[in-house]
């Protein structure tokens, strides 16, 4: 706290800014829970060393070796124990996976499978470093498209922010380092997608992207007017790096449902300055349908996180049959619409649950301790490949994630990255078939 004192008076801003500031930065500490848990720690230390010196007062040596034992080192090994025993249920599944590097593309670039049948190989890649080690896998695993993911920061779901900035101010080095990334995955002859999300920075009450909506008309035209300048800007962008695919919004459900003239509007915008293929990105459960303006554009955007188990552990059966039970609906919306759809995300975690509720994200305690299940992500991709993905209105999949900040990974974790784990090599192999 005396650090940010420090800092917020000791640079300069607006007239009444400053202590503004201080009360808005005073009011997120004291809604952090983290900050109680903090805010202990100085006082449990003091408490162990006037422990420790009790101790060494009352039996010099042998009371303070006592004490450091009893209080200090003992703990220390149940909690190392339990951790260890966590870890060991967490990795306890056995699922014997025989590796096929048969598969694999040796050659220094792409393969170019979609000028074949028409099907987007597409993965999101996170992570601001050096992409050439992950673009190098990614083509080494039939990874044909990469799925650039720029975060425009809100701070509120239903009012515009003041300023609204979407980003940081220093968007010319921002847009520099897009570039940069695009030229190098260029080299390998990936073709690319810049797929801009909102990034709600306040999520109380459990409020998120989808539910922005504003109170009033003006409010609105605010909204829209800066959320369009920033899709304009990523919009010229692509046009002049040639990116032959954009996504103009994603799961922004209740403003497709209270100005589809906006987002009309924005498309007929972007025409003007991007000659490229466009879309939307709607959550899968009921946005999907309530979005009117498909007509508009290239492809209809699916984020296709469908339930398709109602079992922990499922078999691939169940798995298939649960992507059965969509294939109608979706086959119906391409038919009304007349347009090729697009899974611009789909992923899974491994967990035992993965595919009966695809959209959860990890907590922090699942991480913790939740049991690792790299069968049933291997299963949910496997089953995904033997249905969905054959049918000709399925232009491509864009998977969720790549974190290129993994170096190297033994895949023991549950998240939805696919690194270490035979998800990983499920996709290559069917990425690398030719669908007739």
């Amino acid at each position: 706290m005396i650090f940010i004192i420090v800092i917020l008076f000791t640079n300069d801003y607006e007239d009444g800014k400053k202590f503004k500031t201080f009360i808005r930065i005073v009011e997120i500490f004291i809604k952090n829970k983290l900050t109680y848990f903090v805010l202990t720690i100085p006082y449990l230390i003091f408490v162990f060393i006037r422990s420790f010196v009790r101790d060494y007062q009352k039996q010099k040596i042998k009371g303070l070796l006592k004490g450091i034992g009893l209080k200090l080192l003992l703990p220390l090994l149940l909690i190392w124990g339990s951790l260890k025993s966590i870890d060991v249920y967490r990795q306890s599944e056995h699922f014997n996976y025989l590796w096929d590097y048969s598969i694999e593309n040796t050659s220094p670039t792409i393969r170019d499978l979609y000028a074949l049948d028409n099907k987007q190989r597409g993965f999101h890649i996170f992570g601001w470093t050096d992409y050439s080690e992950a673009f190098e896998t990614l083509k080494t695993n039939n990874v044909e498209w990469i799925t650039f993911v720029p975060f425009l920061n809100q701070s509120e779901y239903n009012k515009p922010n003041k300023d609204f900035k979407f980003r940081d101010s220093d968007s010319l080095k921002r847009h520099e380092r897009w570039r940069n990334a695009i030229i190098r995955a260029d080299s390998f002859q990936f073709k690319t997608i810049m797929k801009p999300h909102i990034w709600l920075t306040n999520t109380e009450n459990g409020v998120w992207r989808s539910d922005i909506s504003m109170t009033n008309q003006e409010d609105w035209t605010i909204w829209f007017n800066n959320y369009s300048n920033q899709i304009l800007e990523y919009a010229a962008l692509a046009e002049s790096m040639n990116m032959p695919f954009l996504c103009i919004g994603t799961e922004l459900h209740k403003t497709v449902l209270e100005q589809p003239d906006k987002w009309r509007q924005l498309i007929k915008d972007v025409r003007e300055i991007y000659s490229g293929k466009l879309t939307y990105a709607a959550n899968w459960n009921q946005e999907v349908y309530d979005v009117t303006f498909w007509d508009e554009l290239d492809f209809i955007g699916i984020q296709a996180y469908f339930p398709i188990a109602e079992n922990e552990n499922p078999e691939l059966e169940e798995l298939e049959n649960g992507w059965k039970n969509h294939i109608d609906a979706l086959k119906k919306l391409h038919d009304q619409y007349n347009k090729p759809i697009v899974f611009t995300e789909l992923g899974y975690k491994s967990t035992t649950d993965a595919g009966i509720r695809p959209w959860e994200w990890n907590s922090v305690d699942n991480r913790f301790h939740k049991k690792i299940s790299k069968r049933t992500q291997a299963l949910c991709y496997q089953a995904f490949f033997n249905t969905v993905w054959k049918e000709t209105w399925l232009e491509g999949v864009h998977i969720w994630e790549w974190q290129s900040r993994i170096k190297e990974t033994d895949g023991n974790n549950n998240d939805f990255v696919v690194q270490g784990k035979p998800a990983l090599n499920i996709i290559a192999k069917e990425f690398r078939r030719v669908i007739k």
